[in-house]
Parts: C-alpha cells; structure tokens; sequence
C-alpha cells in the first residue's frame, strides 16, 4: 500500500492527485443521488468559456471535461514519477524535471482530452425544440372546413411537412378550406390558438 501511496502524493503528481480526488467523490456523489448531475453554464462565463474553446474542451459539461483532463494529467505525471524521475538526483535537478513533467503532462492531457471531447460534443448537442408561443403572430392555412369557437384546424409552415394546430374563431366568420388567417392568441391549457382574418 505504500509503494502506491508514495508516489501520488509526493511532487509532482500530487498536484493532480488532489483535483482528481475532487473529481471521483464528486462522480461517486453523483452516482448516490446525493448531486444532481452538475453541468456549468460556461457560455455565462466569457473568460471560462473562451479557454474551453480554445483548448477544444467545450460542447460537454465541463465536470467531463475537467474530470478527463485531470485523470490523463494525473496518469501521464504518475507514469513518469515512477519510471524516469528516479534516475535524476534528489534536489534542483529533481525538482526542475519534476515542474516539466507537470507543465507536459498537462498539454498532452489537454490534448487527449480534446480528441475525446470534441467527438462527444457533437452527440451531447442540444437542439432547441419550437415553442407553442412562437407561432403566434405567424400565418396559417385552414384545413378543417369551418372554423369556430369549438372546433378547427390549420397548419403552419415550418420548413418542412407543416404543422397542424388546433385553432378557434369568434362566430360569426366567413372562414373557410384554404384561407389565410393569422394566430394573434395561444391559450396553453387547452393547446389551442385563436385566429382572425389576415389583414
């Protein structure tokens, strides 16, 4: 037990053994239930997000990212800690190697990290869907052959098949198959949208 205890906390991987201990109680938190799965707003912090980008690290929670960059950064220092370092005399030589390690071990992790993250940003897009509300003050085609204060139907252009929306009208109206209307009203409760003769 010792022999593994030695090496990550002593100079320089335990520079990344301590934000990787971080890292694994936050995911073993996670996994209990006792977080909810955090997943920072970088686009709210230009400085933080600005870094992300120019690393390549941005378009995933940055709790992935960070836990990733520190994991390669922490397995890189180790593997030299344990292999190269012990042939260099204790003292200024020792330690001078010991910063390089760190400083190269964090740019190929950034690097590594970046080759992970930048495949998985295009699977964890976010695509906003429409919004009931954003189709008012649009124009729309009756499909139903009536339209009143209890029934009708029209459809909407979107870019493609169109949608179909339940609409209501005051009566009298002259509404018929095929005429334009415009929505001016969306009432969320019972999903319907309210039209007026297009101007």
């Amino acid at each position: 037990m010792e022999t593994v205890l030695i090496p990550i906390s002593s100079f320089p991987t335990v520079v990344y053994t301590i934000p990787l201990g971080v890292c694994l109680v936050f995911w073993l938190l996670s996994l209990l239930g006792i977080l909810a799965f955090l997943d920072v707003d970088i686009d709210s912090e230009a400085g933080l997000a600005g870094l992300l980008a120019t690393f390549g690290l941005a378009g995933v929670p940055i709790t992935l990212s960070l836990s990733l960059l520190f994991l390669f950064a922490w397995s890189l220092c180790l593997f030299s800690a344990a292999w190269l370092l012990p042939w260099l005399p204790e003292g200024l030589v020792y330690n001078a190697a010991g910063s390089a390690v760190l400083i190269l071990s964090f740019v190929f992790s950034v690097y590594l990290t970046g080759k992970i993250t930048r495949p998985l940003s295009r699977l964890l897009v976010t695509h906003e869907a429409r919004s009931n509300h954003s189709l008012v003050a649009k124009y729309c085609e009756i499909t139903s052959l009536t339209v009143n204060g209890h029934f009708g139907q029209a459809k909407v252009e979107d870019g493609g098949a169109g949608l179909i929306i339940s609409v209501r009208a005051d009566t009298p109206n002259d509404f018929k198959k095929g005429d334009s209307a415009l929505i001016y009203e969306y009432d969320p409760d019972k999903n319907i949208y309210f039209i007026s003769k297009q101007e």
